[in-house]
């Protein structure tokens, strides 16, 4: 009886062992952003009134309220495979941000090896993984997304390859339909693609990306939304500036094309080790028209810990008087909380904790 007890408890033992190996090969960790403050814009258009100023809570006003789960195993031979489940939270309501996606961020699994990496899934498209990172507020609220929505982009149905060649990255990616279901009518509607190249090496880095998207449905399938984007940074000792250039096509059947440009420029100064201050201006041309707007972005930022940090955002974007509606840019965008025709200052300041 002693002895079949004692290989019982050994065989038990010996299976816990394995457990822990194989457990060992994998790595799953959960991670986080909290971030929420206080925002305060002027010229905040109502029904009732187009010079309110308008105070609210606002969350992910630096980076983006998320709770994500990422992994990888260790298959051998130098491949992996991974996942990222990310969730967007809104802190002020507690609600799931895009669309109310229960991983609207990013929902993905791939491999990665010698030969690159490949992921299949909801995921950032490189305008948001790569052209974001070139100006000085990256992706907050107040940014070069403000301008244009697309370097904020997040895709649906998504194929993604990249690879590193040294201190150069490629990367492409294609869409069966970047914001909804695919469809069998056409093989035009909802797809995204693009082809990008970056370079970062030693304070400094440069990216470029052609990126496009196809309409949403069957009539406007033809129509196209196009992209070619430049960004480029240089760090020196506590300072880096960062600039960059976009020119926007944007094609549909039966009305001219319009066409923007867009460039930006901004830097950074690290004042002291937990205090940093950084600015960045950014300027619209639609062309054939005299409705050109430029903003302003200020921030001081503190570090309390690694983890923890308070901000203070000022934003300051100027329109002609007459510009549409659909023209005038506020702080938050193009007819975002903006009157027709007026210019808004707006100034948001809050926390942010990373876990």
């Amino acid at each position: 009886m002693q002895a079949k007890t004692a290989a019982m408890v050994a065989g038990a033992v010996a299976s816990i062992a394995l457990t822990g190996q194989v457990f060992a090969q994998s790595n799953v960790s959960i991670y986080g952003i909290a971030d929420n403050g206080v925002e305060i814009i002027n010229n905040a258009s109502s029904a009732a009134n187009a010079n309110n100023t308008l105070t609210r809570l606002s969350s992910g006003n630096l980076s983006g309220s998320r709770l994500g789960f990422r992994g990888n195993e260790d298959l051998g031979g130098g491949l992996k495979a991974v996942f990222i489940l990310e969730a967007g939270i809104g802190l002020d309501t507690g609600t799931s941000l895009q669309g109310g996606r229960m991983f609207g961020r990013q929902a993905l699994i791939g491999l990665q090896g010698q030969w690159g990496n490949l992921y299949l899934g909801r995921q950032n498209s490189m305008m948001l993984e790569w052209m974001s990172k070139y100006n000085t507020m990256d992706n907050a609220t107040w940014s070069a997304k403000v301008h244009d929505g697309a370097f904020s982009d997040r895709m649906d149905n998504a194929i993604k390859y990249t690879q590193k060649f040294g201190a150069v990255e490629m990367a492409t990616y294609y869409s069966t339909n970047y914001n909804g279901q695919e469809s069998s009518d056409s093989a035009k509607v909802g797809r995204q693609y693009g082809l990008g190249l970056q370079y970062r090496g030693e304070g400094f880095g440069m990216a470029a990306l052609y990126d496009q998207k196809q309409g949403t449905t069957l009539a406007t399938k033809d129509n196209a939304d196009k992209h070619l984007t430049l960004g480029a940074r240089y760090k020196f000792g506590k300072a880096e500036v960062l600039g960059g250039y976009l020119t926007r096509r944007q094609q549909a059947l039966g009305v001219a094309d319009v066409r923007t440009n867009m460039v930006w420029i901004g830097g950074s100064y690290q004042i002291t080790g937990p205090l940093q201050l950084s600015a960045s201006l950014y300027h619209t041309d639609r062309k054939n028209s005299n409705q050109d707007p430029t903003s302003v972005i200020a921030m001081a930022k503190y570090a309390l810990s690694k983890r923890t940090d308070l901000y203070l955002i000022a934003s300051y974007a100027s329109n002609k008087d007459n510009a549409s509606q659909a023209q005038t840019l506020g702080v938050n965008g193009f007819n975002s909380n903006v009157a027709a025709g007026k210019n808004q200052f707006g100034t948001m300041a809050g926390i942010r904790h990373t876990f």
